[in-house]
């Protein structure tokens, strides 16, 4: 069993949403709801550490967002998954050499 402190973790975007700001009427904030997928299944205690961890390294911080865009190196080209660099590859490129790491790109603009 690996220690969950040292996986990578990657996650799916399933939600976005406006919430209201409470007690004002006008103001409004953007809520971003994620689901983590790690390296391989976890068990039960695993997934519990792992929750604890989360809780408190990130509940009430301030935290920056950055998407992985998976750039072409044929045409530069970006795409947000493995699989659509692939895809693109194979069907503008022949093929092509797939030795493209992803990049980030931070969400803040």
């Amino acid at each position: 069993m690996r220690d969950s402190s040292s996986r990578k973790l990657r996650g799916v975007v399933r939600e976005i949403g406006l919430e209201r700001e409470e007690g004002r009427f006008h103001a409004f904030r953007v809520r971003l709801g994620v689901v983590l997928k790690g390296e391989g299944a976890m068990d039960y205690e695993e997934g519990e550490r792992l929750v604890r961890r989360l809780r408190r390294e990130l509940l009430g911080r301030e935290v920056e967002l950055e998407t992985l865009i998976y750039r072409c190196p044929i045409c530069g080209r970006g795409f947000n998954s493995e699989m659509g660099l692939k895809i693109h590859m194979r069907r503008s490129h022949g093929g092509g050499n797939l030795n493209s790491k992803p990049s980030t790109s931070s969400s803040k603009r």
